[in-house]
């Protein structure tokens, strides 16, 4: 009798302990799931802060090369009233040629020849600094590309695992529909965001070039070859 008592016994708790079970296995799948989506949240985050800190770089980088433009655009500008102000001054030393004695035309020639050597030194130092913006700024490019590249990489990543994610479980669980369209608004922001910045660096590359062509083109002059002042 004792024993039967003691089977009963076990034969109780086994059904006790079955619907635990089966929770307890309904519920690992969820887990799962839920640490996968939170982990997945967080990538996102992270590389949506990755983007805003690129492109803060981006913009800290244009508004050099702003600057530099603008430095550039100063010394032309004087570069030209130079050229005018050296008409002036060889019309000058036309006139001195027709009524100073020869000592005198000898140290206005001095003077010339000093003002055109200030002037070559001032056209090597625009073109020094015309270098260091454009090796900087193709720098800069690089880098940005690159970036936009290991960007572009991460998304496809996440992309992957999103799709992985949405894929059937065995236990019949799936993503609920605001948790896929969160996921799916947050990639299509980034996405947004990698070409805003792809399009921002094509317009500062048409910038550089323009600045480039406007410094390669031809200043007019009616001065004389062996005559280019830069002042009086």
């Amino acid at each position: 009798m004792e024993h039967v008592r003691h089977r009963h016994r076990e034969q109780h708790f086994t059904l006790m302990r079955q619907p635990a079970n089966a929770n307890s296995w309904e519920s690992n799948p969820r887990l799962e799931l839920s640490r996968e989506l939170e982990e997945t949240r967080r990538e996102l985050a992270r590389e949506k802060s990755l983007t805003k800190r690129f492109l803060k770089e981006e913009q800290e980088t244009r508004r050099k090369l702003e600057e530099a433009k603008q430095k550039l655009a100063r010394k032309v500008k004087w570069n030209e009233l130079s050229v005018a102000k050296e008409q002036d001054i060889q019309d000058e030393f036309e006139s001195l040629k027709r009524t100073c004695d020869p000592e005198s035309m000898h140290t206005f020639e001095i003077a010339t020849e000093v003002r055109n050597s200030m002037k070559r030194t001032m056209k090597k130092e625009l073109h020094h600094e015309f270098e260091q913006v454009r090796v900087a700024y193709s720098i800069n490019q690089e880098h940005f590309n690159q970036k936009i590249q290991f960007e572009k990489r991460n998304q496809a990543a996440l992309q992957q695992e999103l799709e992985q994610l949405r894929a059937p479980r065995p236990s019949s669980l799936s993503l609920g529909s605001e948790q896929r369209d969160s996921l799916q608004e947050q990639r299509e922001s980034e996405d947004m965001e990698l070409l805003a910045a792809e399009s921002l660096m094509q317009r500062m590359s048409k910038k550089i070039q323009s600045v480039k062509n406007r410094k390669k083109s031809p200043q007019p002059s009616k001065c004389r070859p062996h005559l280019t002042l830069i002042s009086c």
